[in-house]
C-alpha cells in the first residue's frame, strides 16, 4: 500500500459483519479507549458507504454471510478500485493456519488478521495497539463532538442563587468548550474551580465540576471558555457523555447511509482460493516440534526402563541398581 502520512483527526474504524462478541466486547471496548468505531452488517452496502471515508479503516469478519474464497476475492477487489486506500484488516474465529497464510500472502492488510481464540483484555489491546499504529487516533487525544449547530446543547452557570446561560459549543469526556456574552466573562476567570455547573446535550442533563482552562474574548461581543472536568465527577457521568458523543457520530454515518447504492457482484468467481500458495515452513516446525517431544519422551522411558542393574547382584530378583 501506498504510504500515507496519518490524518491528523484519525481515521473512521469500521467493523463489518461482526460477531455479538465483536460488537457488544470490542466495539464497546475500544470506543471506551477513544476509538472512533462504526458497526455495518450488512458488507453489500461497505463499498458505497467506505467511498465517503477514503481515510478509514475497516475490519471485515469473515466467518459468516459469504464462503473464505468469496471473502478473499471481496477485499482483493478494493485494491483494483477506488478503494485502495482504505487500511483493511480482518477477524475470524474458525480460519485455520492454512487460511490465515492465504488472506496475509496475497492481500495487503494493514489492519492484520486478527485471530479470535481468547476473549481477553489482551484481545482489546491487539487491535488498540494496531489501530495506534495507522494513526486510528491521529492527534487527537479523545473523540470531541462539535455542537455549535445543536439547539439543545446548552448550559448554566449558578452564581449567588442566579442563573447565567451558555452554549456549549464542543464537548469530549474531558472538558467543553462554551460561549456567552462577553460582559459575563467576569464569572469565567481562568483556573477557577466551579461545582455548580450545568450542561443540557439532547435529554441530558448533567451537573458537574470543572475547572476554567482559558478564557478569551472575541471580537464578536462573546467571550469563550475551555472548561476541563474534574476527577470529583462520578464515573456515569463520563459514561453518558461518551454515550452522547457515539450517539451523535452513529447518527452521521446513518444519514450517510440512507443513500446508498447496494453491491450485487458475485464474489465466488475466479475461485483461485484453494490454488493458493502458503508458507508451509511454519506448520511444518510446529511438527517437527511436537515430533521432537515425543522422541525426548519416549527416550526419557526407554532410561527409567532400562536401568542399569546391579552387577554384583546375581540373583534374579528383579532388583534395579541406580548409581549415585
Amino acid at each position: 500500500m501506498e504510504s500515507r502520512e496519518n490524518p491528523l483527526f484519525g481515521r473512521k474504524v469500521f467493523f463489518c459483519n461482526p460477531s455479538l462478541f465483536i460488537e457488544n466486547f470490542i466495539v464497546e471496548a475500544l470506543r471506551e479507549n477513544e476509538f472512533e468505531v462504526y458497526v455495518i452488517h450488512d458488507y453489500t452496502y461497505v463499498k458505497s458507504l467506505l467511498t465517503n471515508y477514503p481515510d478509514s479503516m475497516c475490519y471485515f469478519d469473515i466467518d459468516s454471510e459469504m464462503s473464505f474464497p468469496e471473502w478473499f476475492n471481496f477485499i482483493k477487489s478494493f485494491s483494483k478500485s477506488n478503494l485502495k486506500s482504505i487500511y483493511i484488516g480482518v477477524i475470524s474465529e474458525t480460519a485455520k493456519i492454512e487460511d490465515t497464510e492465504k488472506f496475509l500472502m496475497n492481500l495487503s492488510l494493514p489492519g492484520g488478521f486478527i485471530q479470535i481464540d481468547k476473549k481477553t483484555e489482551k484481545l482489546i489491546k491487539q487491535f488498540a495497539d494496531i489501530l495506534e499504529l495507522n494513526g486510528a487516533k491521529g492527534r487527537r487525544k479523545y473523540l470531541r463532538l462539535d455542537t455549535s449547530t445543536m439547539d439543545d446543547a446548552r448550559g448554566y452557570l449558578s452564581v449567588q442563587d442566579k442563573l447565567f446561560a451558555f452554549t456549549v459549543k464542543d464537548i469530549s469526556v474531558a472538558g467543553f468548550a462554551c460561549s456567552y456574552k462577553a460582559d459575563l466573562i467576569n464569572l469565567f476567570q481562568k483556573n477557577l474551580h466551579l461545582n455548580n455547573v450545568c450542561i443540557n446535550i439532547g435529554r441530558k442533563s448533567i451537573v458537574c465540576a470543572c475547572i476554567i482552562f482559558n478564557t478569551f474574548a472575541n471580537p464578536n461581543g462573546t467571550a469563550t471558555s475551555v472548561m476541563m472536568f474534574t476527577n470529583e465527577n462520578k464515573p456515569d457521568m463520563i459514561r453518558e457523555i461518551r454515550g452522547f458523543i457515539i450517539e451523535n457520530y452513529v447518527k452521521k454515518v446513518d444519514e450517510v447511509c440512507k443513500n446508498l447504492s447496494k453491491d450485487y457482484e458475485n464474489y465466488s468467481e475466479p475461485n483461485i482460493y484453494y490454488e493458493l500458495k502458503t508458507d508451509r515452513s511454519y506448520v511444518e516446525s510446529e511438527e517437527i516440534e511436537e515430533a521432537e517431544e515425543l522422541i525426548d519422551e519416549a527416550q526419557l522411558l526407554e532410561d527409567i526402563d532400562n536401568l542399569t542393574e546391579d552387577p554384583n547382584d546375581s540373583k534374579d530378583d528383579g532388583g534395579l541398581y541406580v548409581s549415585s
